[in-house]
């Protein structure tokens, strides 16, 4: 395909598909079911992505604010959330508000260094209401064997744009890597994603530090994800 050949940042351009090519009904539904069981009023979701789960949580009746670090992602949930939705980085964000519940989903914590980890657990810590509730997931570290022999998928997205979207893990690194190439009338655009994959004693020890009572749910989708679920323990002053 003749025309140029352009990388972009991290969904710069895959926030135009990003529903279609990485939505998952049946994901959203068991992070939904499990959420529920916590009796909270105010959700603050950091890389909130698409918006679906924020559109899911204020449907039920929560008050919701999203946000994303991308405003390419932000400006596609409008698809989805007709709510407030923040532009901030969930490392050192500032609000003056505090939440019942702060939400990570989708892995977006991979994208996170080991020395990101720490700052962003007491960042939230302090934007929680007393016991109020920290929940995010992250990739099992069973995906790095998984994605040692690459997945590729290629398809069709509309009548001009192809994809192929490839994924592999590096032992050495302890990372997985996305890798998505799409072929529009304009030229090839290509966008990669790296996100780090945590040892389970580090997320536990580092959720202690920040003050978190932690529990860790290792299977919460056997061998792919985990769910980590910290409590603020506080008095209301």
């Amino acid at each position: 395909m003749e025309g140029s050949n352009k990388i972009v940042s991290q969904y710069e351009y895959l926030s135009k598909y990003y529903d279609y090519l990485l939505g998952d009904e049946e994901a959203f539904s068991l992070w939904l079911n499990y959420i529920e069981e916590d009796d909270f009023k105010t959700c603050l979701e950091l890389a909130s992505g698409s918006g679906v789960m924020a559109k899911l949580l204020k449907q039920k009746g929560y008050d919701v604010i999203a946000s994303d670090i991308s405003e390419e992602m932000a400006e596609a949930a409008k698809n989805n959330f007709d709510g407030e939705y923040l532009i901030l980085n969930m490392i050192n964000f500032d609000i003056d508000k505090k939440f019942d519940l702060i939400l990570c989903i989708c892995d977006s914590l991979n994208y996170l260094y080991s020395e990101e980890l720490l700052p962003m657990f007491k960042n939230v810590y302090e934007h929680l209401n007393p016991n109020g509730r920290f929940i995010f997931d992250m990739h099992h570290p069973k995906r790095i064997e998984e994605f040692k022999e690459e997945y590729i998928e290629e398809g069709q997205i509309d009548k001009d744009v192809f994809y192929q979207w490839t994924i592999n893990s590096d032992e050495d690194d302890n990372t997985i890597n996305e890798h998505f190439t799409f072929y529009t009338p304009d030229g090839m655009i290509q966008e990669h994603h790296t996100q780090n994959i945590f040892d389970i004693n580090e997320i536990y020890e580092k959720m202690l530090e920040a003050k978190f009572d932690t529990r860790i749910i290792e299977d919460f989708v056997e061998d792919e994800k985990i769910l980590v679920v910290g409590k603020k323990n506080e008095e209301v002053v």
